[in-house]
C-alpha cells in the first residue's frame, strides 16, 4: 500500500465526519479546519466523607455483571463468598463501602492485601512502595525504567550496559534513591505477578468456600495466566478501590450497551484489507492486511474495554470468547504472517505519564527506524534500540524475515465513555486509567506472546528464549492518542469505514446502540464522554508546538489545580458543576 496523500486524508476525515453527524451529502465541501471536541472533566467527582455518602454510588456498581477485562462485581450471587485482593493504594473508606454494598446483596467479602498473600509484612510493603513509587506522572520517562525492571529476566546487566554507555541517563532512570536493600529485593520478587499468583492459589486452596477473587487494575490476561490452573476463580479486576473511580459513572454504565458498542466496532475486521490512523499530534500510519491476518485478527480482537485493534496483539495467543468471556477460545492464533505498520506515531503521554512530544518512525518493513524527540524517554528508547541481540534474533513463532523486537505490537481501543484521567493515579505515577475511555488509542512497541500452541498458560518458549538471551518478555514504550481518526477499508465492499472519528468511537452513535441506551435514559447523556484532555492548539487556545508539546505536564497540572479547586471551565455536565460549586465541592 502506498502512503495516503494529505489531501486524501483530509477529504476522508471530512466525509466520515459528515456521516457520523447524519449528513449523507458527500458533495459537501470539506471544512477549512477540523474542530476537535472541547475539553471536559467530570463535574460529579466530589470527595466523600463517610461510607453513607459512598453507598449510593456503589450499590448499582455491585450489581453490574460486566466489568473491565473480566466480570463485574454483580456476578457474585447471594450466598457466595468472594475475596477482594487489595493493592497498596486501596482506600479503606471506599473498600469498606463496596464490601458493605456487596454484603447487602448477601455476598460475603474477604479483604486481603497482596502483601499478605505472599507473606510480607505491612511495614515492608509500605517501605518498598515508598522507594519504588518515588515519582509522579510528571516523570513519564520512568516507563523506560519499569520496562527494564519488569520485562528482563536479569535487569541488572541491562542497567550496567546503559550505565557504561550513558551514565547520565542511567542515573536519571535508576537513581540510587530507588535502589533496594537485599531485604526489599526479596519483597520485590515476592510481589511480582507469578509469585503473587502462587500465593493467591495457596490462599484459594486453603479457603475452598471462596468462589473467586477480584484482583488488579489491568492486565487481566496476565493475572488469569498467573492463576493457572485456577484461572476460573479469577472473577474480574478490582478497580473501584478509590474515591475517583467509585464516585464516577464507570460502574453504572449499562453493560449491554457497552457490549453492543464493542460488537459494532469489531464487526468489520474480518473483511479489512487496509487500515489508516491519523491524529492531530502527528500520528499518520497505515497497514495492509491480508485475508489470513484479518481472519486471525477478528478471532482474537476481543478484550472487554480494551479491543486489540492491530493483528499483532490479537495473535500469539488464544483469543477471548465474546460469548463466554473471560474464557479463552480453543483455537491458538499464530503471530505470522506479521502485520506491518508504516508511517509515524507521535504523542506526549505513556502509561506512566507525560513527556516532550516524540515521533516514532517505522521503516518499510514495519520496524522502528528512528525516534525523534521525547526528552529522556526518547533518549532511553534510542539507547535500548541498540541492546545486544535485540535486533538480530527472531522471537519464537516469528519468521526469520521478522528478526528483532522493535515492531509495533499494540493498537488498543478504550471503549468506555465514562472513563477519565484519574488524578490519584497520576500522583502515583500511572496514566493507565485514561486509556479505557472510548476513542482513546494506546500504542505499544515490542513483542510478547501469551501462549504456546495447545497450552493456555504463559508461553514457555517465550520464557526460554528471553532467558537465554536476556531480552524483554513483553512490550512497552507506550503512546496515548486522543483525537485520532481510525479507518478500515473493506475488501469485498471496496469502501472505507470509520471506527474512531476525531477521538469519538463511532459505534456510540450507531442507531442500535442509541436505541438500547435510550432504555436507560437520555442516550445523548449516557453515551457522552465525560472526560476529554485539554490540549492547546488542538481543542484549546494556544499553540501546540509552543505551549504543549515541549512540556505537556504544565497544561495537565493547570487543569488538575482548577479541578481540585472547583473552578475548571470545562466541567461536565455543567448542571452538576454548578451544584458542586454551590455546595463547596
Amino acid at each position: 500500500m502506498t502512503k495516503p496523500s494529505a489531501a486524501a486524508l483530509v477529504a476522508a476525515v471530512a466525509i466520515s465526519y459528515a456521516a457520523a453527524c447524519g449528513r449523507g451529502d458527500t458533495a459537501q465541501p470539506a471544512r477549512a479546519a477540523i474542530q476537535y471536541p472541547e475539553p471536559r472533566y467530570p463535574s460529579y467527582l466530589k470527595p466523600p466523607a463517610s461510607i453513607d455518602e459512598v453507598l449510593p454510588h456503589v450499590r448499582p456498581l455491585v450489581r453490574n455483571k460486566i466489568g473491565f477485562q473480566g466480570a463485574g462485581l454483580g456476578v457474585a450471587q447471594p450466598g457466595d463468598t468472594v475475596t477482594f485482593v487489595l493493592g497498596p493504594d486501596a482506600e479503606d473508606l471506599i473498600v469498606q463501602a463496596v464490601k458493605t454494598a456487596m454484603e447487602e446483596r448477601g455476598v460475603r467479602v474477604n479483604l486481603v492485601h497482596e502483601y499478605e498473600m505472599v507473606g510480607i509484612s505491612r511495614e515492608d510493603a509500605l517501605e518498598y512502595r515508598r522507594i519504588r513509587r518515588s515519582y509522579t506522572s510528571e516523570q513519564g520517562y520512568m516507563e523506560a525504567a519499569t520496562w527494564v525492571e519488569a520485562n528482563f529476566p536479569e535487569p541488572e546487566p541491562v542497567k550496567a550496559w546503559l550505565r557504561e554507555r550513558r551514565p547520565d541517563l542511567a542515573d536519571t532512570l535508576f537513581p540510587k534513591s530507588r535502589e533496594l536493600t537485599p531485604r526489599l529485593r526479596e519483597v520485590h520478587e515476592k510481589l511480582l505477578w507469578p509469585n503473587l499468583g502462587k500465593g493467591i492459589q495457596a490462599y484459594l486452596k486453603q479457603h475452598a468456600d471462596v468462589r473467586g477473587i477480584f484482583w488488579g487494575k489491568g492486565g487481566g490476561t496476565f493475572l488469569r495466566r498467573n492463576l493457572h490452573p485456577m484461572e476460573d476463580r479469577f472473577l474480574g479486576l478490582f478497580v473501584v478501590d478509590n474515591r475517583w473511580d467509585v464516585m464516577s459513572a464507570l460502574g453504572t454504565y449499562p453493560g449491554d450497551v457497552w457490549q453492543l458498542a464493542e460488537d459494532q466496532t469489531m464487526e468489520p475486521l474480518v473483511h479489512v484489507d487496509k487500515l489508516t490512523v491519523t491524529d492531530p499530534e502527528g500520528t499518520n500510519v497505515w497497514a495492509d492486511i491480508n485475508e489470513e491476518q484479518a481472519t486471525h485478527w477478528a478471532r482474537g480482537v476481543y478484550q472487554r474495554g480494551h479491543l486489540y485493534m492491530f493483528p499483532n496483539q490479537a495473535t500469539g495467543r488464544f483469543g477471548y470468547s465474546v460469548v463466554g468471556y473471560p474464557a479463552f477460545q480453543k483455537e491458538w492464533l499464530p503471530r505470522e504472517p506479521l502485520a506491518v505498520m508504516h508511517g509515524t506515531l507521535a504523542g506526549t503521554v505513556n502509561h506512566t505519564g507525560f513527556f516532550p512530544r516524540w515521533e516514532v518512525h517505522f521503516t518499510d518493513t514495519g520496524y522502528v527506524g528512528e525516534v525523534k524527540g521525547g526528552g529522556v524517554v526518547g533518549d532511553a528508547l534510542r539507547e535500548f534500540m541498540q541492546l545486544p541481540h535485540i535486533n538480530d534474533l527472531a522471537y519464537p513463532f516469528h519468521s526469520e524475515a521478522h528478526k528483532g523486537y522493535w515492531y509495533l505490537y499494540e493498537v488498543a481501543f478504550g471503549t468506555h465513555p465514562k472513563a477519565f484521567r484519574n488524578f490519584a493515579g497520576l500522583d502515583e505515577g500511572t496514566a493507565i486509567p485514561e486509556r479505557l475511555r472510548s476513542g482513546v488509542i494506546h500504542w505499544g512497541l515490542g513483542i510478547t506472546l501469551h501462549h504456546d500452541p495447545g497450552v493456555q498458560t504463559q508461553s514457555q518458549q517465550l520464557l526460554d528464549f528471553t532467558a537465554k538471551y536476556n531480552l524483554p518478555r513483553d512490550h512497552g514504550f507506550h503512546t496515548h492518542t486522543y483525537f485520532s481518526t481510525y479507518r478500515v477499508h473493506l475488501r469485498s465492499a471496496d469502501r472505507w469505514v470509520t471506527l474512531i472519528d476525531n477521538g469519538r468511537l463511532t459505534s456510540l452513535d450507531n442507531a442500535e446502540v442509541r436505541a438500547l441506551a435510550s432504555r436507560y435514559g437520555d442516550p445523548d447523556r449516557l453515551l457522552a464522554e465525560d472526560w476529554r484532555p485539554e490540549i492547546p492548539g488542538i481543542n484549546a487556545p494556544g499553540s501546540y508546538a509552543a505551549d504543549y508539546a515541549p512540556n505537556p505536564w504544565r497544561t495537565v497540572k493547570l487543569v488538575i489545580d482548577k479541578v481540585l479547586a472547583g473552578h475548571y471551565e470545562h466541567f461536565y455536565p455543567p448542571a452538576a458543576a454548578a451544584a458542586a460549586r454551590q455546595t463547596g465541592h
